[in-house]
């Protein structure tokens, strides 16, 4: 026969198969030797740089670059860069606002048939380009849309 346990025995079994109270409370994650932290942090930071090295080697050459159109091609030193790019910008911003001044408005899109609209609308724009009254020239049913798109003449009143 087996000598009977003690509760004392079992306790102290249950003690050590659990841990102790202060081993339970603490997470395992923070109780860990600062070497280890450092030895973790050193591994980190040279698979970084070994990482950074390799991205270094396989780097593609400037020429790949600037067909890839990353980098400009230009002959100017590198500290006139800069303001080279910065000119050729307002360069293009200054031909653009020229262009979009000088497009045709939508009149002038309806009278060359570049813009569609009804016939009947047609007809009273190109009439009120001419000098003619556009309202005159609508038809009273049928055109509801064109509160919204076009302009009421005024009548003196606020809404």
């Amino acid at each position: 026969m087996s000598p009977p346990f003690s509760s004392f025995t079992v306790g102290r079994e249950l003690c050590v198969l659990q841990g102790s109270q202060a081993e339970r409370e603490i997470p395992p994650g923070l109780v860990r030797p600062a070497a280890f932290h450092e030895q973790r942090r050193s591994l980190e930071r040279a698979r970084t740089e070994d990482y950074l090295k390799r991205k270094i080697r396989s780097r593609p050459e400037r020429s790949e670059l600037v067909r890839m159109h990353i980098l400009e091609e230009t002959s100017a030193e590198p500290s006139l860069q800069a303001k080279q790019l910065k000119l050729k910008r307002a360069r293009l911003a200054d031909d653009l606002n020229e262009k979009i001044a000088q497009r045709p408005g939508p009149m002038e899109l309806v009278e060359k048939n570049i813009l569609p609209v009804e016939s009947s609308l047609k007809e009273a724009i190109i009439g009120e380009a001419r000098g003619g009254s556009l309202w005159k020239a609508l038809p009273t049913r049928g055109f509801d849309f064109l509160s919204f798109h076009l302009p009421q003449p005024w009548s003196g009143r606020t809404h």
